[in-house]
């Protein structure tokens, strides 16, 4: 990735602070970042606030519990000035809550970063639905209440199968590997 990243910026002349690296959370990946002298942003899927929830929905949290990777991040913020961003997919009644948003508000506190909302496209195979809008708005206005931003992404492409996850699912269905994203 590293290597990519300095060949789209030295050859293709994409300034670093267009680029950003996304990741599930791996902290050694993180901690060598730091180290890269790279402007780049950095985007962490975090989507749950207690390593049991976490780990349900990401099997990486099993291999990087979050007490590692909150500190991966504040030492990547520490060096390098910059901040992150943690992308926080909204699923209905599952971790959208005001419980769940201060659970997050308190991980969060103190840390450069912002938090990207993200209400859940529905897709064939999973059942779970988007965060209404005033969940959302809730959820935004918990976080602020510890001095996290946050903001919600603007759906865009549900209705023709386009949104994040749903394209996908659209062909896992048609090659016959069911409906649920891979």
């Amino acid at each position: 990735v590293i290597t990519a990243v300095r060949r789209m910026n030295t050859e293709v002349g994409i300034g670093a602070r267009h680029i950003t690296i996304s990741t599930v959370g791996l902290v050694p990946r993180i901690l060598r970042l730091k180290d890269e002298g790279l402007q780049v942003k950095l985007a962490v899927s975090l989507h749950a606030a207690t390593d049991a929830e976490r780990s349900s929905i990401m099997p990486v949290n099993v291999r990087f519990p979050l007490a590692d990777l909150m500190d991966a991040c504040r030492q990547y913020v520490g060096t390098t000035k910059r901040r992150i961003t943690f992308e926080w997919a909204l699923i209905a009644g599952k971790n959208d809550d005001e419980a769940t948003a201060r659970e997050l508000g308190r991980l969060l506190r103190g840390l450069l970063c912002h938090v990207n909302l993200i209400p859940l496209n529905p897709t064939d195979g999973y059942d779970g639905k988007p965060t209404k809008t005033a969940d959302v708005n809730a959820f935004i206005n918990v976080l602020a209440e510890y001095g996290v931003t946050a903001t919600a992404r603007v759906r865009r492409g549900i209705d023709i199968d386009a949104g994040c996850g749903q394209l996908k699912a659209k062909v896992n269905k048609v090659l016959g590997r069911g409906g649920a994203p891979v």
